[in-house]
């Protein structure tokens, strides 16, 4: 069945669609929204709260649309205003040091220390990056989103992104440089 029949029928009611359409999204909801707010349970709380405000407002969702985008806008919105609510109130933690378990595409028992180490890495650094350049960075670099399906998510221009993404990098250089140099990459002599 064809995406937008699923997102039909379930704007028409149908549970079965939209069951259908939440099984087939939940984990790159859940990670993108991980990506944001850093942490597995804050993450998971986003995720459920995304589909909980899918579910009441996917009947004003325009057909034809781009329907992930929707809902990645959502999910975006979500975690970061989770991220800004819970952040005076709880210390996240690294996503490595939370990845042990059942946690949807949880790393491997066997993966690799440095692995794991450059993920605790970038939790620590992207805390610097603010909302848009995060959620760029996450969407296209991690999540592997083309720039104009970013763009669509954050409802802007691809331009825009690029700009998100280039500042975003910079940051991310600068505090790998100042506060983990030893991961920093070597600057060659002119």
């Amino acid at each position: 069945m064809q995406d937008a029949d699923l997102v039909q029928r379930a704007a028409e009611g149908d549970l079965e669609a939209f069951t259908l359409l939440v099984e087939s999204r939940r984990e790159r909801v859940f990670w993108i929204a991980c990506h944001v707010v850093g942490d597995f349970e804050l993450a998971r709380d986003v995720a459920q709260e995304v589909f909980l405000r899918l579910f009441r407002v996917i009947r004003r969702f325009r057909k034809g649309g781009r329907f992930d985008a929707w809902l990645y806008r959502i999910t975006l919105h979500l975690a970061i205003d989770a991220a800004r609510r819970e952040r005076p109130h709880r210390q996240a933690a690294p996503l490595a040091d939370l990845a042990e378990g059942s946690e949807p595409r949880a790393p491997a028992a066997a993966e690799g220390l440095r692995e794991r180490e450059v993920r605790r890495i970038f939790a620590d650094l992207a805390a610097r990056l603010g909302p848009k350049q995060r959620a760029a960075f996450v969407l296209r670099e991690i999540e592997g989103m083309s720039t104009g399906e970013v763009a669509a998510v954050l409802g802007t221009t691809e331009s825009t992104v690029r700009n998100h993404i280039l500042q975003a990098r910079r940051l991310l250089k600068e505090g790998l440089s100042a506060r983990f140099p030893e991961y920093a990459p070597k600057t060659r002599p002119r």
